[in-house]
């Protein structure tokens, strides 16, 4: 992409006179701007940054070219009158700098004028290229595209190992042995909360309605209280009440969390685990050491053994949560145990799963 107008863009004027610090953010700013005009992308936050430290820059240094000098502190009233309805009434905004320039050209000749045409005019090309910037402004840029659907496509091969293929059929059999529990657990949680509000319910305090109870606290709660709750009576004696179906809701709702935690659960900890199988290889045998659930958790224990008479341990595991907003998330946590090589020897210190990537799964591949 030609870079043309920032090569012979000179922004000395501007520059020199903003306070260091911020000269120092403009000129990386403009710098910023080059290497994604070239680039053809950026992120909106990569954008909002590099604009917001070139409009602090101009904001400065139009403060100390023009207002200071000629506007501010009624030295305005010294200006001939046109030159002070124009210049001291631009609006210096970046994105608008060539339209400004154009109305700054109408005023009388005059040193503010000399002066604050000179200032537009060193910024009129890096206006121009903000502006086609625009257009450019992606989510995620190629790089970390392509290196997501590598990663994805190196999961999805792993995925197919028959070695991996054993672990994630054994992590499937804890979801199912768990299926009625963690169900029940869900249930019994929904139900708490809608209980709760139901104990507290007071049709005179508007605190405990329905869309006042759980809303600065619990988004989650919140929300489920508004798909089984609804209004009854007129507006003399309205109240809140609860569906007719409300159970049959919750029910629902506890069936739909259950499955996304259990799909998650074994997709989430096989892709792990699949990093250090692939790698390692000859697995020969997988037992089912344990299985347990409570509210929003899944976790599940594992004995691999390996032909080369290497095994360990590992606990795969589920915590359900919520964000601020609402929204559920996943964290996964996993720890390994009693990791024994293939000389019999043990790993001493905390089994990370990056130790387990490595001196695990590579052990004795260079002898």
């Amino acid at each position: 992409m030609k870079l043309s107008t920032l090569k012979e863009a000179d922004t000395s004027f501007v520059t020199d006179a903003m306070p260091e610090r911020r000269a120092t953010y403009f000129n990386k700013a403009v710098e910023d701007l080059r290497k994604y005009k070239e680039e053809g992308e950026l992120t909106a936050t990569e954008f909002k940054e590099m604009k917001e430290n070139l409009s602090y820059g101009l904001r400065d240094a139009w403060g100390k070219l023009v207002m200071q000098p000629y506007i501010y502190q009624g030295r305005y009233e010294s200006l001939p009158t046109k030159v002070n309805e124009i210049i001291g009434n631009l609006n210096i905004q970046l994105h608008t700098i060539p339209g400004t320039l154009k109305k700054a050209k109408t005023a009388p000749n005059h040193e503010a004028t000399r002066v604050a045409i000179k200032f537009l005019e060193s910024l009129v090309d890096i206006s121009n290229d903000i502006k086609s910037l625009k257009d450019k402004i992606v989510k995620k840029k190629k790089a970390i595209v392509n290196a997501e659907n590598k990663k994805t496509e190196e999961t999805r091969v792993m995925m197919g190992d028959d070695d991996v293929q054993r672990v994630r059929s054994a992590l499937e059999q804890i979801t199912q042995d768990l299926k009625d529990d963690l169900y029940n657990n869900n249930l019994s949680w929904l139900t708490r909360i809608v209980n709760k509000w139901a104990e507290q319910y007071d049709p005179a305090n508007e605190k405990t309605h329905p869309y006042d109870f759980y809303r600065n606290s619990n988004p989650f709660a919140y929300m489920i209280l508004q798909r089984t709750t609804k209004r009854v009576g007129d507006y003399r004696d309205e109240k809140h009440v609860l569906n007719d179906d409300y159970k049959a809701t919750l029910a629902k709702e506890a069936k739909t969390i259950s499955e996304d935690m259990m799909n998650k659960f074994v997709y989430k900890n096989t892709s792990k685990l699949a990093q250090i199988l692939v790698k390692k290889g000859g697995l020969k045998r997988v037992t089912l050491k344990g299985a347990s659930t409570d509210s929003g958790t899944v976790e599940g224990t594992l004995f691999l053994e390996f032909k080369d008479k290497s095994s360990f341990i590992v606990t795969s595991g589920l915590v359900w949560s919520y964000s601020k907003n609402g929204t559920s998330f996943a964290r996964y946590p996993t720890t390994f145990h009693r990791v024994v090589f293939p000389d019999g020897t043990k790993m001493h210190g905390r089994a990370s799963e990056e130790r387990m990537k490595t001196e695990f799964a590579d052990y004795g591949v260079s002898k």
